[in-house]
């Protein structure tokens, strides 16, 4: 017995107890393995400000749009460690872990759980999203369960009617969480699918759709009714032709963007895979040649020399990076990783590999996630990437079944190989991204190993010199000033500052600089403030991104600002603060 032999006996007298025990502990640690990296004021805790500050009926469209999910994250802010950043990363993260973890409870029926782990290790690895936004984590949270119900309502012996409505709960639930998830609906088509393959009577196939529709109405009406028993039917409601007015001003949110922006991220990848697919046609023609039959294990170790230096090829070209702050490292490789995923199940559809009506149905749903998952974002084809939970570990499990169900056939190692290569990619670039990557922050490569002084909120953080230095100065400037806990307008790509620095915002949003915002309610809302006298503390960010309508809402602020007497305090390289004239002595004339 040789020592390979002897480790492989060793892992497996004890794979049970690990599959039972410690892979479901690395899957629930994994997705915190860098909530201390990294403090973006924008999108990040924008989402935070949300939660802490936008109820009481002055939310905005977006507001109502996400309400499920800022209600979700008004509740984690008022649990043990949720007033800081870092506690915040932690607690939304247990998202992440919850959908891991349901998706490996539910499928050891059918995979192992070594290979459920690694399947759900990549899918937490490439989750690049900040986790508190909850508008998204916990739509994937949600649109996983969904699926799994769903799963379990078809695959259970006997039939379990609770499925369907259960499924259908998950999903109507989700529409609260955010509006555009109504496009979840369509996983109705896996389970229609399903019933076609297996013959299913059509008394009965709609008796079920009848089930999962009544669990989607109560789902939608159990969420929405929290929003209008606190603020009305005519708030909530209101939301929906707001919501589709808002392309007038926001184009990437219109239909026709979402749809082109995914394609041409598939058709960029597709000039990869293409590369690929060639390297791996030209390989199987070497490997059935009279030679390469003669010599099985040399003309495999060429193949595989030959897929390295392809790698290093690709390196060149720009398709990947070293730099693992940043997610362009590991995109491509994932993109690659989903066209695999969308191929292996449109082949498991057909019943290829001797599939069950199970797996068949399984394979139906990944191809409807990786369809619907992109719609309502406009976030390219990145949404597909935070959700891989049920997507990654099924692509494993069909890759295995078609190796060994084809195993005779010499030249197809070459395909197999090529795709074992994408799969070891995405895992060596997905584990060091994720460990690497803060979102927003050092995305050009430089460490965060600075941290704020001063600001409790940070407490515990990591970032990059640059910007600890420049928060901690503004800290400085505020305290000095006394303008903490002052009412705040943030314009620019800064709205975190209104929980960094506990400073509630006097407009209805935190992000006015977003397209998002119509320009129209912004000129409402200074006009509102500037006639009942209330002047709030300004901050202007410097940034060289700015949207379509900010110039028109920055000669508004201008305005309200010449209006005001504004003078400016102080201001550096990022930040700078401006407060109405005789502020400083106003507030000295309230300590005397």
């Amino acid at each position: 017995m040789n020592n390979i032999q002897r480790i492989f006996l060793f892992l497996k007298k004890y794979q049970r107890s690990a599959e039972a025990f410690v892979l479901p502990v690395i899957l629930f640690l994994w997705p915190m393995a860098a909530a201390n990296q990294g403090i973006d004021v924008a999108d990040a805790t924008y989402s935070l400000g949300n939660y802490v500050y936008l109820g009481g009926g002055r939310g905005s469209t977006w507001f109502f749009a996400t309400y499920l999910a800022n209600a979700a994250g008004g509740l984690l802010t008022r649990l043990p460690g949720g007033d800081t950043l870092l506690g915040m990363n932690v607690l939304s993260s247990l998202a992440v872990s919850a959908a891991a973890l349901g998706v490996y409870g539910v499928l050891r029926r059918l995979m192992p759980g070594w290979m459920l782990f690694l399947g759900l290790f990549l899918a937490e690895s490439l989750c690049w999203c900040p986790t508190v936004i909850l508008y998204n984590y916990l739509s994937y949270f949600l649109l996983t369960l969904g699926s799994l119900f769903l799963f379990l309502a078809v695959t259970a012996v006997p039939e379990k009617k609770r499925w369907f409505v259960l499924a259908g709960l998950c999903l109507g639930l989700n529409v609260t969480v955010r509006f555009a998830n109504l496009t979840q609906a369509a996983l109705i088509l896996a389970f229609w699918f399903f019933a076609a393959v297996t013959g299913r009577a059509r008394r009965v196939v709609l008796r079920e759709t009848g089930l999962c529709m009544a669990g989607y109405a109560a789902g939608f009406l159990s969420g929405a009714s929290g929003a209008v028993l606190r603020y009305g039917a005519s708030a909530y409601f209101g939301m929906i032709p707001a919501l589709f007015g808002m392309t007038a001003s926001a184009s990437d949110y219109t239909l026709a963007s979402m749809l082109r922006d995914p394609l041409s991220a598939y058709l960029h990848s597709l000039r990869w895979a293409a590369i690929l697919v060639s390297c791996a046609a030209m390989g199987a023609v070497m490997l059935a040649l009279p030679a390469a039959r003669r010599f099985p294990r040399l003309s495999r170790a060429v193949y595989l020399a030959g897929i390295a230096v392809l790698v290093r090829f690709l390196y060149g070209r720009g398709m990947f990076t070293a730099n693992y702050q940043d997610y362009w490292c590991m995109f491509e490789w994932a993109m690659l990783f989903v066209l695999l995923s969308a191929l292996l199940s449109a082949l498991c559809m057909t019943g290829a590999g001797l599939a069950d009506p199970g797996e068949r149905f399984l394979a139906a749903e990944v191809l409807v996630q990786i369809l619907i998952l992109p719609l309502g974002s406009n976030n390219y084809t990145f949404p597909v990437l935070n959700c891989l939970f049920l997507i990654a570990p099924f692509t494993l499990w069909l890759l295995r079944r078609y190796r060994v169900f084809r195993r005779r056939r010499r030249t197809d190692f070459a395909w197999f190989a090529m795709a074992l290569a994408v799969v070891c990619a995405v895992f060596v670039q997905g584990g060091l991204f994720h460990l690497r990557f803060a979102f927003g922050d050092g995305t050009d490569g430089t460490l965060r190993q600075a941290r704020t002084g001063g600001i409790p909120y940070l407490n515990g953080m990591y970032t990059t010199p640059a910007n600890a230095a420049s928060l901690s100065a503004l800290g400085e400037r505020l305290r000095e000033q006394e303008l903490t806990g002052e009412k705040l307008i943030v314009f620019g790509n800064a709205p975190g500052l209104h929980v960094i620095f506990g400073m509630e915002p006097s407009l209805s949003t935190t992000w006015p600089d977003l397209d998002s915002y119509p320009s129209g309610e912004m000129e409402a809302e200074l006009s509102l403030l500037a006639s009942s006298g209330e002047l709030p503390v300004v901050i202007v960010h410097r940034t060289e991104t700015e949207s379509v309508s900010s110039p028109g809402k920055r000669e508004l602020l201008r305005n309200f600002l010449a209006a005001g007497e504004y003078e400016e305090t102080d201001a550096d390289e990022e930040y700078t603060v401006m407060v109405p004239v005789g502020h400083r002595e106003k507030k000295g004339g309230s300590q005397r």
